[in-house]
């Protein structure tokens, strides 16, 4: 556990917290180690634990209208989710796969509870995620207004390698396993838009292109070229 300690504490959120809180969540913590393409949950089944990612990256998954997966986010080290289920009682809303190898920190429901009525505390944190959460969701949506389908693209893109905003795009390339399908439902256009959009991109230098993968070899020039044009 002490091996995963600095991943699991670089969050921004996690962070925040004070060092005695940090240390009782990661008391309760029990790693769990998932093979490529094991599920972690699916959509509908209830709520076990509150996670966070020591290594590894995971997909957050849905089923379009047409039946075809469609990509919400990739999730990789540091990142903690899981929490809504906690608070709410209801099923999860997503799938989660793991695209990789993974090592994942779980803190189980009931030791999760226990932690919120001994620290009562953690409460303000817990709103605080949740609100970057959807503080992040409405950014997006208002930002998409107007923008060009290009612009769209490049900010989904940015999302997905973005871990739901707890962490800054960092200068280290990050590959994307996903279909161009997938991609054209997120923004509303067709496959063939997108490809051509992903060439520009490509052209420009910001994107490489492969079978079912697009590799963005710094997610830091991308974020500043494209984010506040």
């Amino acid at each position: 556990m002490e091996h995963f300690k600095p991943v699991l504490i670089s969050s921004s959120w996690f962070s925040s917290l004070p060092e005695y809180l940090q240390n009782e969540l990661l008391g309760k913590v029990r790693l769990k180690h998932f093979k490529a393409g094991q599920q972690l949950h699916a959509k509908g089944e209830d709520g076990v634990g509150f996670y966070g990612i020591c290594e590894g990256r995971l997909r957050v998954t849905t089923i379009g209208v047409d039946g075809s997966e469609m990509l919400l986010a990739l999730l990789g080290p540091g990142t903690w989710f899981g929490e809504i289920s906690m608070f709410d009682n209801l099923p999860r809303t997503h799938d989660n796969f793991c695209e990789t190898d993974s090592t994942i920190a779980v803190i189980p429901k009931n030791a999760f509870n226990e932690l919120l009525k001994k620290f009562p505390e953690l409460y303000p944190y817990f709103a605080t995620l949740l609100c970057a959460r959807v503080r992040s969701a409405f950014q997006f949506i208002d930002s998409s207004t107007g923008l060009s389908l290009k612009h769209q693209l490049v900010k989904r893109l940015l999302m997905l390698t973005t871990s739901y905003g707890q962490h800054v795009p960092v200068n280290s390339a990050i590959t994307l396993t996903l279909s161009q399908e997938s991609l054209a439902q997120m923004i509303n256009s067709c496959r063939q838009t997108v490809n051509r959009l992903l060439g520009e991109l490509q052209q420009e230098g910001l994107v490489l292109l492969h079978y079912g993968k697009i590799t963005i070899p710094s997610p830091d020039k991308l974020f500043h070229d494209y984010r506040f044009r």
